[in-house]
């Protein structure tokens, strides 16, 4: 059986995606071959493309970070999974592809009724900001945090991840972003016309507890962290 993914065939602009049509890939033992329903298009698929993230593989490469599927067919020693299961994945690179073999433990169930694009929306979004907030910041109720580009997809992750734990945030966005911020539990700060460290400390006259960043410095190599 055919089918078909895209590829990298040198760094740089989107002339360097190229489609190929290959054999179908047979997951080997311990493997899952997914159908991709839905792969998300992200900033690192972006940078992976014009080889700057620490993570981009070897050219050629197919991008990808991450996906939800259908899974297809089950390798040798594979159980707890079903043919025919939704699942969601974050396979770094390879999910632009019809199919994809990824190790059965990495793969997370979907639950039925839920929108495989909507789905797709959560994954590296979410566990990049749970990742920010529970291993590295640590959060505790009552804090105050920061969040820099808090109407993207990282940043209204975390304003939601930051209610449930009862943060008291404030988010940088653009005057168009401010409602989304309000709504999701935080204060908004105009960085085009607000200077957010004075505002920060006009509102809190002790500042924060933790800063969290979501879009980088100047570099491209910069990426999310913690301050």
């Amino acid at each position: 059986m055919k089918h078909t993914r895209i590829i990298v065939t040198h760094y740089g602009e989107p002339d360097a995606l190229q489609v190929v049509e290959e054999e179908c890939p047979e997951p080997k033992h311990g493997e899952v071959r997914v159908r991709v329903l839905v792969a998300g298009v992200s900033l690192p698929d972006i940078l992976a493309r014009e080889g700057v993230h620490p993570e981009t593989p070897r050219l050629p490469f197919t991008p990808g970070w991450d996906l939800v599927g259908e899974v297809d067919r089950l390798g040798d020693g594979v159980s707890g999974i079903e043919s025919g299961q939704i699942v969601a994945a974050m396979p770094i690179s390879g999910a632009y592809a019809e199919f994809v073999c990824l190790p059965h433990r990495e793969l997370v169930p979907v639950p039925s009724g839920l929108d495989a694009a909507e789905a797709v929306s959560l994954v590296l979004n979410y566990v990049t900001a749970y990742q920010m907030m529970h291993h590295s910041a640590k959060v505790r109720p009552g804090q105050r945090v920061l969040i820099h580009g808090a109407a993207g997809g990282v940043g209204t992750a975390l304003l939601q991840l930051g209610r449930l734990a009862g943060l008291e945030m404030y988010g940088t966005c653009s005057s168009r972003g401010a409602a989304s911020v309000s709504d999701l539990g935080g204060i908004p700060i105009d960085y085009r016309h607000q200077d957010f460290v004075e505002e920060v400390r006009r509102l809190t006259s002790e500042g924060v507890e933790s800063v969290f960043d979501p879009i980088g410095g100047a570099s491209p190599l910069a990426f999310p962290r913690v301050i």
